[in-house]
């Protein structure tokens, strides 16, 4: 959060994305990947976050 701020206050074109319920580097874990609809629902959501901020900058 400290270095998104920084952005932010710097004047960056920054966006924050939270995933809920799932741990730091969920998105690596492929046995919750594949076993775990939520942690699937979070890595789609971040995936798409991403995928939208590359096609808007």
């Amino acid at each position: 959060m400290e270095y998104y701020e920084a952005m932010k206050k710097g004047g960056k074109d920054v966006e924050l994305l939270i995933n809920m319920g799932v741990g730091h580097s969920f998105y690596l874990d492929k046995i919750a990947l594949l076993t775990d609809p939520h942690t699937a629902a979070q890595v789609d959501h971040l995936i798409a976050g991403i995928t939208d901020f590359i096609k808007n900058h």
